[in-house]
Formats: structure tokens, sequence, C-alpha cells
């Protein structure tokens, strides 16, 4: 059968492409002012040095609550920018489409169109530039994006761990507080300022707050299998986990009593970053039934002290715990930044930010750890109450995250965190075991050296402890130092290929 490709006038196509393309940017443009104006109660609350960002972020927002791929076909087909790279300056970018194609089709420019942008292309990314430097420090000099490590206790009393990290060119040293203590962290402290001295160089430094980390209890053995059909009960409080016998299932305890309040029949639940999975099949004031529906290698060792994720579960708990507040106190004190950890809902950034500020602690960095379903979801309005204090940066924890959001959707939700952060002129934090195979066991695997160069696209990456972490530190900065002449955030860069000359 011959295919029939209608014929039509060329000149026909171009201009109901150009008047498509109008109608639609009009549309977007009036409702990106719009959204501004309803947001502007907010928008006062905002750091004043940080007004613009919020104003393009949600600006961003309004375009993309569009489907705009047609929009994009067709601007892309008439030589124009298609919007993918908007995110540092949106208005300037549907500026000036519209211009361009008002000037193609012999238009005037509408008077709407002739008002002073308040952020421009070059303001844009400078903005992002400017932000990364006051939290995360100078950029290094044969590299963009700077590098974060995370220490071992050993750093306290070996000052040699540090002293290479730092002639390696570490820019950040991330403490912990989850583990050791504050005479550990003080060492710690105090062999980054000999090595400093040492060097010549400097190293900021940042603390990760432990927050309400959902936990196994103790288990008796140590651990227990788990396959696909079993049953196991989770309890309230301090008890001891048992393996399943002939009368009774497998059990294990929960210290934290929110998730007893707050989870419902039918949710799911993953221990051990996703290594065990289940849904809840019953729920009592101090127990639930978990009936496990998936197990690695088909049967699974649950041990003690391994995570917990309710990926669908309501959890009403405060990301700042005692322990927390009373870390804050050395941290004020110590730290350049602070990481706060399972963050949910803005009123947690704003306790955060209204502890600093009763510490005198009013400058101080807050990362932002993204790690659970929820803080993604509300992302947006996470961005806009944090761009109320001067100093913020994401860190995009991919553990945690992966596993309640689902290792499919993990890129997906990634990319999504680095758009919405470049539109708020947010640096981003590139994290979770990056290069781990190689900090941890002297080798790297393939699909880690292109996730570590992935990490170019944001401003910083982390680096987890290791035996081999300044083996992991220096192949992390050559692939960085390569990476950059090819990409600068989404945008392609078309250096000068050697292979071209054949």
């Amino acid at each position: 059968m011959k295919l029939e490709i209608p014929q039509q006038d060329a000149s026909t196509i171009r201009t109901e492409r150009i008047e498509r393309s109008l109608q639609a940017l009009k549309q977007i443009w009036s409702e990106a002012i719009a959204l501004e104006l309803q947001e502007a109660e907010n928008l006062e609350k905002i750091y004043p040095n940080n007004r613009k960002s919020a104003q393009n972020l949600i600006h961003y927002l309004a375009v993309r609550r569009h489907d705009i791929r047609d929009l994009q076909y067709d601007l892309s087909i008439l030589g124009l920018s298609s919007l993918g790279r908007m995110e540092a300056h949106v208005m300037a970018s549907l500026h000036a489409v519209l211009e361009a194609l008002h000037r193609i089709d012999n238009l005037s420019i509408p008077p709407e169109l002739q008002t002073e942008l308040s952020i421009t292309h070059e303001l844009g990314n400078a903005i992002l530039t400017k932000h990364t430097l006051e939290i995360l420090g100078p950029k290094p000099e044969l590299r963009n994006a700077r590098i974060m490590v995370t220490m071992p206790s050993e750093a306290a009393d070996d000052p040699q761990i540090i002293h290479k990290l730092l002639a390696k060119d570490m820019n950040i040293m991330r403490v912990n507080c989850a583990h050791d203590n504050r005479e550990v962290w003080t060492k710690m402290i105090q062999n980054l300022r000999q090595a400093e001295t040492e060097l010549g160089k400097s190293c900021r430094i940042s603390f990760d707050l432990g927050g309400p980390k959902l936990r196994t209890g103790k288990i008796e053995g140590k651990h227990f299998s788990l396959s696909q059909g079993d049953t196991l009960v989770v309890k309230q409080g301090d008890i001891l986990g048992k393996p399943s016998s002939k009368n009774q299932p497998a059990r294990v305890g929960c210290d934290v009593p929110e998730v007893f309040r707050d989870v419902q029949v039918g949710e799911r639940i993953f221990f051990d970053d996703g290594i065990i999975a289940g849904v809840i099949r019953n729920v009592e004031r101090e127990e639930f039934q978990v009936e496990i529906t998936s197990a690695r290698e088909g049967k699974a060792k649950l041990k003690s002290e391994k995570g917990i994720n309710l990926p669908d579960t309501d959890l009403k708990l405060p990301a700042l715990t005692q322990k927390d507040l009373q870390d804050l106190e050395f941290v004020a004190k110590n730290g350049d930044m602070v990481a706060i950890s399972f963050v949910q809902h803005p009123t947690d950034i704003d306790q955060l930010i209204g502890v600093l500020e009763k510490l005198n602690a009013g400058e101080l960095g807050i990362i932002l750890k993204i790690e659970n379903q929820k803080a993604f979801q509300q992302l947006p309005k996470l961005l806009l109450t944090a761009l109320r204090h001067p100093r913020i940066a994401v860190m995009v924890a991919r553990g945690d995250l992966g596993v309640e959001v689902g290792f499919e959707r993990l890129s997906e939700v990634q990319e999504e965190i680095l758009w919405l952060c470049e539109a708020a002129h947010v640096p981003v934090i590139w994290a979770t075991q990056v290069l781990e195979s190689l900090a941890k066991g002297g080798m790297a695997s393939r699909a880690e050296v292109t996730d570590a160069a992935m990490g170019s696209r944001a401003e910083c990456v982390m680096l987890n402890k290791g035996p081999y972490i300044d083996k992991a530190m220096q192949f992390l900065c050559d692939v960085l130092h390569r990476m950059q002449a090819h990409h600068q955030k989404k945008m392609v860069m078309l250096r000068q290929l050697n292979i071209s000359r054949f």
C-alpha cells in the first residue's frame, strides 16, 4: 500500500505554526504573571536577596503546569529556542522566543512584552553561582563542582586521613551527627584546621543532623531470614526481635511510637534499603502485621538497626529530635552549614530557622535532604519556605529516596529535583553511593563511573567514607574536570572533539 503524504503549502504550515506558538506562549506568560501575583504574600516573606529567585521558581512552576512538548516541537522547527534550558531565567527565555515570533511574523511587539525583565539570562546564571559560593565556598581551580566527603570515626585519631583528602582538594568536610559524639567531632575539626594551615587551603564543614530515622530494634542472634509470603509483626518499643516459630510469626521492634499511630492497612513498608518489602495487613494499638511481598534473592536477612521506609504513610513526625536540638548547639558554633534529615513539611524548615536564630546562627547554611516521597512531592513549598533563609542548598539523598519512590522512578525524580532547584537558584549536592565500590573496595563499577559523571550537573558531589576514599576522591576530581567541558547543567557544551579529525 502506497503511503499518501498530504500536500500543503509550506508557507501556510509555517504561518499556522507561528500563530499556534504565539497563542500558547502568551497564555503561559499570562499565567506566570498571575501566579506571581497570587503568591505575593508569600514572596514578601522571602529573604530580600532571594526574592528574585522565588519569583523565578514560581514562573517555572506556572510553565510546568502545562505539557509544552507540541509547542517545543513547533519552536524547534521554526529555528527558535525550544525552552529546554529556561530553568534559571524563565521569563527572559519566554520573552526572547515571543519577541522572535513577533519579528518573523512582522508583528509589532505588544506593550506587555516591552517591560524590563527582573531576571535576564545572564543574571539568572549569576545568581545561582553567587548562591553556590555563599554556602558551598569558592569554586575549585580545575572543576566547577565542589566535593564533600563524609568523615569516618578514625579521622578523629588519624590526622593523615583529613590531610590527604584536603591535599586532593576536598572542599567540604561532612560530619554525620548520627555517629560518634562532640569529643570525636571536635578532634576532626582540629585535624582539619591543622591540615588547612599546613597546606594553605580552606575547607568548609557540614553537619548532618540525625533526624527521626526509623530503624529495626535488636534481634536475637543478630538476624533472621524472611521470604515472600512470610508474616512479620512489628511491635512498639525496645523488644527483642525473633524469627518465626511453629505458633508465632517473626517479630521485630521499632521504638518510634508515632509509627503505630499513623500506619494504615494496605500501605507499603520496606526494610534495609528495600532488600525486604511488604504490605501492612493488620494494625493494632501497639503492633502491626506485615505480609512480605518480596525479598532479595528469594530470602533475605533482617538485621537490627536497619532502616524502615513507609512511603505511603502520612507520618506526623517532627524533623528535629531532642538529640538534634542538642547537637545544634555544637553545630551553630563549629559548622558552616547544617543538613536537616527527613524533612517533610515547610514547618520543619521554619522550626530549624527559628532554632538557629535563637542560637545567633542565622547565617548558617541550611541543606534540605530530599530523601522521602513526601519531601519530593512538597519540594516547591519546601524551596519557597527555605528561601526565607539567606543560604540554602538541597541534597539529593538517593538511598532512602530510591526506596520510597521506586528505583524505576529514581532517575526521573532526581532530574526533576535538579530542574526545580536550578529554577530557584539553589545549589544541589549529588549524594548517596557515588563511587561506593571504589571507596569501599578499591575498584569502581562501570555504572558508578557514569553516575559520577552525572554529578557534574550538580554544584557539589558527596562521597561517603571507605578505606579507599582518597583514591575515590582523586578519581572523582578527574571525572568532574573532564565532564565540565561537555555539560553545564542541562546544556550540552560542544567543545572541539579530538575524534572529529579522521
